[in-house]
Order: C-alpha cells, then sequence, then structure tokens
C-alpha cells in the first residue's frame, strides 16, 4: 500500500449525510478567501447514475471512467455554480468511480490546479489524499447518518455536530483560516 500525497492547500469539507450544510460552509470559506485572493472551488461525487438530482447535470464527457468539468456558469442552482457566484476564481466538478477518485485528482491537479487555496466538498477524496484540513459535518440525528460515516470519522481533523435548530457554518467557517503554508483552524 503506498503513502497518500498531502495537499496543504486542499481543504475537504464531508458530512454524515445530506443536508448537513457542506456546501454553505464550502462557500462561506470562498468568499472569504476570495476577498485577498484566488481560490478554487471543486466538488467531488462517486459516479452514480441518477444523481443528478443532487449535484446538477455536468455534460462535458471528457474519459469514460470518470469526468473533470469546469463550471463557468455561476447562475444555476448547482453546487459548483454557487461556489463560482461565491467568488472561487475557478470551480470543477470531479465524477468518479471511487477506484478511480486518485487518478482523477491527479489529472485535476495536473491539468487544471493553478495554486493556492482549493475548498473542495467531498467526503469520498479522503480516500485518495490527504488534505491540510479534513472537516466532517455531522448530523444530529444518528437515523441519517451513512453506514460508511465511521471509516471517515477516524480520519478527520475536526468533526462538527449540526445543530437540530440551527444549520449555520459560519461560526464554523471564522474559525478556519489559510495562508501560504496551508489550512489551519482553531476550533
Amino acid at each position: 500500500m503506498t503513502a497518500l500525497k498531502k495537499l496543504p492547500d486542499l481543504i475537504i469539507i464531508g458530512g454524515s449525510s445530506r443536508n448537513v450544510g457542506k456546501t454553505g460552509l464550502a462557500l462561506t470559506l470562498i468568499e472569504k478567501l476570495s476577498m485577498h485572493g484566488k481560490v478554487t472551488g471543486l466538488k467531488v461525487t462517486s459516479l452514480r447514475p441518477g444523481e443528478e438530482a443532487f449535484h446538477g447535470s455536468h455534460d462535458t464527457n471528457q474519459n469514460s471512467k470518470f469526468r473533470i468539468t469546469e463550471e463557468k456558469d455561476p447562475f444555476t442552482s448547482k453546487d459548483t455554480s454557487r461556489m463560482l457566484k461565491a467568488g472561487a476564481e475557478k470551480v470543477f466538478f470531479i465524477e468518479s468511480p471511487d477506484n478511480l477518485l486518485e487518478s482523477a485528482f491527479s489529472v485535476f491537479m495536473k491539468e487544471y490546479y493553478s495554486g493556492g487555496p482549493v475548498v473542495c466538498e467531498s467526503r469520498s477524496l479522503r480516500h485518495a489524499i490527504v488534505p491540510g484540513l479534513f472537516i466532517l459535518l455531522k448530523h444530529y440525528n444518528t437515523d441519517l447518518i451513512k453506514d460508511d460515516f465511521a471509516y471517515y470519522e477516524k480520519q478527520a481533523d475536526i468533526i462538527f455536530t449540526i445543530d437540530r435548530q440551527i444549520i449555520n457554518s459560519n461560526s464554523l467557517a471564522h474559525k478556519i483560516t489559510w495562508d501560504a503554508c496551508g489550512w489551519k483552524s482553531d476550533l
């Protein structure tokens, strides 16, 4: 087994389930960082047919095994569009089977990454890379937590349980910073 590559400029935001505030946290971080320089947005998801309702439609088919799509339209409801609208200089969407995540991310790094902080909404990417910071948002209702969440909890730098009344990532985002050395948190 080879050691996973470490990337200090990358923050990965994952969650225990849908609707725990992953996108909200990513958007808040992008807004905050874009005031001081360029930031890249990234959304990575396992390639599963029928997921368009959750991730939007990205029609570019670059590769029959995985796809990397650059978002150009800030005016759709897709999470990638929202990242662009929040201030990211560029935003990309990677769809890949879990076994090809490392290859897909390697192509992203070689062909699309231009330096600086990367705010990534994903959970599965943690299988392929060690980010500067890996944050998991955990749903307060344990019945909604995905079965494989325990694996990711062991990998996480920060686990933040979302309160049942308030799904607000602003307070969390203000405790996370990025500088030329990478991501840091005072949590």
